[in-house]
């Protein structure tokens, strides 16, 4: 009993011993040199050199000198995921083969930096609400469109810079200050059906010439 008891496990003791990942076919090694985007010659520990291919699933783009996994396939390998990196290069994360890319949340989703970049040939912002908050906003335009239902505006400064400015209301314009100048270089005019000016003290006019009527 006892030498059938040895002989049974003695198997199952040296299946335990074997390398699942050697028979899996998974390897690690380093990136050499890279020959595509997406392709590069990898360097296995074992001192052999392999073309392998980035996975879909490794978004971090692999850079010479990273410690990659590679999963050595029958006919083609793949780097599945870059395990470490030395060089101080800017990592890129994509995913490989993808046309389009969506990142959805039931919550919410941060994006914190001290500078961020987008470039897009389009941009679309669908929101209910948005809120912005900053010390300084530049905004460029070689062609700016606005359509809102209701817009309130409230700064302690507001300056216009314009060639020339054109200002269309359909129905009423209401513009209440505390001072109003208005300087006007060359020509001012006005035309409307009912002009009214009142004033509670005094009303001036100052010229060489004024014609009225």
């Amino acid at each position: 009993m006892t030498l059938k008891t040895q002989s049974q496990t003695e198997p199952v003791a040296r299946t335990a011993q074997q390398d699942p990942a050697s028979s899996a076919g998974l390897q690690t090694g380093t990136v050499k040199a890279l020959l595509t985007e997406v392709e590069a010659m990898v360097t296995l520990d074992t001192g052999e050199q392999i073309h392998a291919v980035q996975a879909t699933s490794c978004l971090l783009a692999p850079v010479i000198g990273d410690t990659v996994l590679v999963y050595s396939g029958p006919e083609q390998s793949f780097m599945l995921s870059v395990l470490a990196r030395e060089a101080t290069v800017t990592a890129e994360i994509g995913v490989t083969g993808a046309k389009d890319v969506a990142l959805t949340t039931k919550g919410s989703l941060a994006l914190s930096a001290p500078d961020v970049k987008v470039s897009a040939r389009r941009l679309t912002v669908l929101t209910e609400s948005l809120m912005q908050t900053g010390k300084q906003l530049v905004t460029n335009f070689s062609r700016s469109l606005e359509t809102y239902v209701d817009k309130m505006v409230n700064a302690r400064t507001i300056t216009t810079t314009a060639q020339s400015r054109s200002s269309a209301i359909k129905e009423t314009e209401t513009l209440k200050a505390g001072i109003l100048v208005q300087n006007i270089d060359s020509v001012a005019t006005q035309n409307s059906d009912v002009s009214l000016i009142t004033a509670k003290e005094d009303v001036r006019l100052d010229a060489e010439r004024v014609s009225i009527g």
